[in-house]
């Protein structure tokens, strides 16, 4: 049994509660009726995150017929924290290495996201926690997807993934490029033109970084290229060309 605590958030049948599970605080994601498709992916993002276990990944500690229930992880999203404008270069790259971090090992497990954004990164001091598979494909498993459904959000989906095609790991790559960039501007890239490159202009520019993150340039044009084998061919490839163009004694 539980005691809920708090809503964090309710979307149409979906309620994630902060919750006293035993002796704990848990945080719960509950089916409450009425669309056979949520409950089909709230079971299926059960399946995916159960095969999980990385420090930079939110926990799944139990499922439930209508429910699941995870760690509960102190912190705030990262989406909450830009509010304030852009990060200092050396936390905006830490953040990146533990999201980077947590997508190789997931992807070493089968696992794509498909929904790599501020909103879904729980920030703790200077250590990032990966959260919310609920739009995540694992290759092991038979695909769920609705026709006409968009699956992720604009402004860090890649322009594959917002064609429909969700079989390619370095779709989660771009939308860390997206992050990134976001967290060293203070805005996604492209701004208002954002569906214009997802659609296919290649004529949008992407306005450069500037300052000391300017040796990020080439870093940002390969994450965010439109064509995904143009792109790093893995997460860890990513991180070691961040590393590579960027080292503080304190990072």
């Amino acid at each position: 049994m539980y005691a809920t605590v708090r809503v964090l958030s309710h979307r149409g049948p979906i309620r994630v509660e902060l919750a006293r599970w035993g002796e704990q605080l848990v945080v719960i994601k509950r089916f409450l009726g009425g669309s056979p498709l949520l409950a089909e992916r709230l079971h299926r993002e059960g399946q995916v995150v159960q095969k999980l276990s990385h420090e930079n990944i939110v926990p799944l500690l139990a499922t439930g017929e209508d429910r699941l229930i995870y760690a509960y992880c102190p912190g705030i999203p990262l989406s909450t924290a830009l509010m304030a404008g852009p990060l200092k270069l050396t936390l905006a790259l830490k953040l990146t290495t533990d999201l980077l971090k947590a997508l190789d090992y997931a992807h070493g497990q089968g696992v794509i996201h498909f929904d790599v954004k501020p909103a879904n990164i729980i920030v703790r001091g200077d250590s990032a926690l990966l959260t919310d598979f609920g739009f995540a494909k694992d290759l092991a498993l038979t695909a769920i997807t609705q026709q006409g459904m968009l699956l992720g959000t604009p402004n860090y989906m890649a322009p594959e993934q917002f064609r429909g095609d969700r079989s390619d790991l370095r779709s989660d790559l771009y939308s860390v490029g997206a992050v990134l960039y976001h967290m060293l501007t203070g805005a996604p890239p492209y701004g208002s033109q954002v569906i214009k490159v997802l659609t296919g202009d290649t004529t949008v520019p992407l306005a450069p970084l500037t300052g000391e993150a300017s040796c990020l340039n080439e870093v940002m044009r390969l994450a965010l290229t439109p064509q995904p084998w143009q792109r790093y061919p893995s997460a860890a490839a990513m991180l070691a060309a961040i590393n590579g163009d960027y080292r503080d004694p304190g990072f």
